[in-house]
C-alpha cells in the first residue's frame, strides 16, 4: 500500500501542503506566541487606557458644573424646613414638648378640656438615615379636638409623625370646677409617639 502519490506533480503539492503546514507552526510557536500576542494584548490595553483617559477627562470638564449642583443641593438641604433645627436630641425633645404644647393651645376650645398627661423621650428602634429624636406621649382629649392636635401636629414644618397610636374611650368627661362635659362630646385618652428628624446622619446608608 502506497501513501505518497506516484506523479511528481502529486508529490509537489504534497510538499507545498506539508511545507505549509510547518510554516504555520513554526509561526504560531515562535512568532505569533512571542511578537504578536504580545504586541495584541499591548494595543488592547492601549485602547483600555484611552477610553479612561477620555472618560475622566470629560469628567474635568464637567468638575465645575458638579460643584455647583452639590452646593445648590447642599443650599436646598439647609433651606428645607422638613428638619428640625435643635443641635441635638436633647434641645429637639424640648422643641416636640412645645410643639405639642401650642399644638393643643392653638385648638383648645373653651368648653372643652385636653391635657397633656405625661411626655418623655423614646429611644430610637432603628437606624434612619436621619437622626430620629421621639417622645411617648399621653394625652386626655375631648375626641374632635384631638383630632385637630394630630392634623396640626402633621401638617406643620417641620415635619412632625404621629406613630403607634393606641386610643381608649372614656365613657365620661368632666368640665374644669366638676361641671360635666357636653352632651354628645367624647373623651378619649391616646397614647403615641411624636417624632422629628435632625439634619444629622442617623447611622443608616441611604438611597439604593
Amino acid at each position: 500500500m502506497r501513501l505518497l502519490p506516484e506523479s511528481a506533480r502529486g508529490q509537489r503539492f504534497l510538499a507545498v501542503v506539508l511545507l505549509g503546514i510547518a510554516l504555520l507552526l513554526a509561526y504560531l510557536l515562535f512568532v505569533h506566541w512571542w511578537l504578536v500576542s504580545p504586541y495584541l494584548t499591548m494595543r488592547d490595553e492601549y485602547y483600555d487606557l484611552r477610553d479612561q483617559q477620555y472618560r475622566f477627562a470629560e469628567l474635568i470638564q464637567s468638575k465645575p458644573l458638579i460643584e455647583q449642583q452639590l452646593k445648590d443641593v447642599a443650599g436646598l438641604e439647609q433651606e428645607n424646613q422638613a428638619f428640625l433645627n435643635d443641635a441635638d436630641a436633647a434641645s429637639a425633645f424640648s422643641d416636640l414638648s412645645e410643639r405639642l404644647k401650642r399644638a393643643v393651645e392653638q385648638n383648645l376650645d373653651p368648653n372643652a378640656r385636653c391635657t397633656v398627661n405625661g411626655i418623655s423621650p423614646s429611644p430610637s428602634r432603628t437606624q434612619e438615615v436621619y437622626l430620629r429624636v421621639s417622645a411617648n406621649v399621653n394625652m386626655n382629649c375631648q375626641a374632635e379636638m384631638f383630632a385637630k392636635v394630630l392634623y396640626t401636629l402633621e401638617s406643620s414644618n417641620p415635619y412632625l409623625f404621629v406613630d403607634r397610636l393606641v386610643i381608649y374611650r372614656q365613657q365620661q368627661m368632666f368640665m374644669p370646677g366638676g361641671k360635666p362635659a357636653v352632651p354628645g362630646t367624647t373623651s378619649v385618652n391616646a397614647q403615641f409617639v411624636l417624632s422629628g428628624f435632625l439634619r444629622q446622619p442617623g447611622g443608616a446608608k441611604g438611597g439604593n
